[in-house]
């Protein structure tokens, strides 16, 4: 018999989708039916919904398409929901695909039922509600469409369990759906390019910051024809690093709390800010520090929710990246950058060894395809001042929450949209606590992961910010270490201890080559001092 979950695999792999992620329930059992018996999806099931929606929203940034992950309906639906909030704020292509009442349930609180459209309102683009087999397709299709849309994003798709595992009549499921794709509300103003090629003309000092969004495609390419044609300084945000090879002496340097501090105080001075693919959130402005009443913004985006900018301020280019960039070089013409430029020097009052010198180790492997990922908190922080990326090797992190939890699920979404590539995981020991059940599933795929944990046995950003802005005191002190190479190892994964990786380098270097996951446990201090830390706690500009 083919059921209706059968019909929904095959549409998904006409749309192009090759690979699911999810954690199985009774009511979403017959989707995994339907995905072993088709030969074009592949799935990952992780060991929590959280674990595997976090690692679909991955693979949606590495493979550039929208990703899809399932969770049963109630019980599990609601704990996809951090994960969601991540594609939510970082613009991630995302459907989830969970159950819901069925048709013949008499009356609510049935075990594992949840209001999917209350729940996840503030969280999704948009929820689909499915009841009967009438118009499913259709709406497949629809969330599929919507996911891609600007803004990207995710969508939820809620599919009552009987209907899933009815036997399917093509007729009814082909039947047109009340499922719609909102129109796009927003036309891109008139005259936007000329006001902003004005602005950077007569700018005495520019720059250029891009962001996450400058990873899509065409906009790489866009973006480094622009930058060698004008001679604009170039950063990048977080998720802008290796979008522009950051390898030789006038590499883009990463701005704002993520950043380091010449070039924070570049763009702080600037009087032009072209922000392009950017959400322009907390991070990548410096606490909204840019831009200032000073300067005048200059804004690159799609997203049809932003309101123009006040004309005597700023511009808002309601474009895509690439097309964006093409119509303020047409308006530009031949003109090029005269000004000011950053410093090149290296500054920064972040301790210079530990952890340092694991990203430097990090820096002299990495191969062309790399991926990075680095968990919320210090993690992040060491990856965007101190490595070194060049296209289309990339970095990703939780620039939408800053949660902790991300890393090790983010670093199988990501093996898995890069096979050829390494993925080289940077988590703190607070964040591999939050999602340690992952360590199995890349162990149990042989995902080729090189793990570091900083392990101080503590939450040390967080009391970093209770001892020096609150003048509290730690509020983890008195958390107990765990043993993670034990557990590591219990797990099946190859591990090895170091409390001094500059030492330990080339014995570093020999462990992670190895082929198939490995995981270094590094001893840290406490008192050691991260380059966002330096910036944010100790306030280093």
């Amino acid at each position: 018999m083919t059921t209706v979950a059968d019909e929904i695999a095959r549409r998904l792999a006409k749309h192009g989708v090759s690979q699911v992620f999810g954690y199985p329930g009774e009511t979403s059992l017959s989707l995994y039916a339907a995905f072993q018996r088709s030969d074009e999806l592949t799935h990952v099931v992780g060991r929590c919904p959280r674990g595997a929606a976090y690692a679909a929203e991955a693979y949606a940034r590495i493979s550039g398409g929208v990703a899809v992950c399932d969770a049963p309906g109630g019980i599990g639906s609601p704990y996809a929901t951090p994960a969601l909030l991540e594609a939510y704020n970082s613009g991630t292509p995302l459907v989830l695909i969970t159950s819901g009442p069925s048709k013949s349930t008499p009356r609510p609180w049935a075990t594992g039922q949840v209001e999917h459209a209350r729940l996840f309102d503030s969280v999704a683009k948009h929820v689909y509600v499915v009841r009967e087999q009438r118009g499913a397709l259709g709406v497949i299709d629809a969330a599929l469409a919507l996911a891609e849309r600007p803004r990207r994003g995710p969508v939820v798709v809620e599919i009552a369990p009987d209907v899933l595992e009815a036997e399917a009549d093509p007729a009814l499921l082909a039947a047109p759906s009340a499922a719609t794709v909102p129109a796009d509300t927003a036309a891109a103003a008139g005259g936007a390019a000329a006001r902003a090629a004005e602005a950077v003309r007569r700018g005495a000092s520019v720059a250029l910051i891009a962001g996450g969004g400058c990873h899509a495609a065409g906009a790489a390419e866009a973006l480094r024809e622009f930058v060698d044609r004008f001679g604009i300084p170039v950063f990048t945000t977080l998720n802008g690093k290796g979008v522009l090879s950051e390898v030789g002496s006038d590499l883009p340097r990463v701005v704002g709390s993520k950043g380091d501090t010449p070039a924070n105080a570049y763009i702080s001075g600037c009087e032009v800010v072209l922000y392009a693919g950017s959400k322009m959130g907390d991070k990548s402005t410096n606490q909204y520090a840019w831009p200032s009443l000073d300067q005048f913004l200059v804004r690159i985006d799609d997203d049809p929710t932003i309101e123009d900018a006040d004309p005597a301020r700023g511009c808002l280019l309601r474009e895509d990246v690439a097309g964006g960039l093409k119509l303020l070089t047409g308006e530009l013409g031949e003109w090029s950058y005269g000004g000011p430029r950053p410093s090149t020097a290296t500054a920064g009052d972040w301790s210079k060894t530990g952890t340092a010198s694991l990203v430097a180790t990090v820096n002299a492997e990495l191969s062309d395809r790399d991926v990075c990922v680095g968990e919320a908190s210090v993690a992040s922080g060491w990856f965007g001042a101190l490595l070194r990326l060049a296209p289309p090797q990339r970095l990703i992190t939780p620039r939408g929450t800053g949660s902790l939890g991300y890393a090790i699920p983010a670093s199988v979404g990501a093996a898995v949209a890069r096979p050829d590539a390494t993925v080289w995981t940077l988590v703190g020991d607070g964040g591999l606590t939050m999602a340690i059940g992952e360590l199995e599933t890349i162990e149990r795929l042989g995902l080729n992961v090189k793990i570091t944990v900083l392990d101080n046995g503590r939450l040390n950003l967080i009391d970093q910010h209770a001892i020096h802005r609150h003048g509290a005191a730690a509020v983890s002190r008195d958390f107990r270490r765990i043993d993670w190479p034990t557990i590591c190892a219990a797990i099946g994964l190859p591990v090895m201890a170091c409390d001094d990786p500059a030492r330990d380098a080339s014995e570093i270097a020999s462990f992670f080559s190895r082929p198939g996951p490995a995981v270094l446990v590094l001893d840290t201090s406490v008192d050691e001092v991260s380059p966002d830390m330096a910036i944010a706690i100790r306030k280093v500009y």
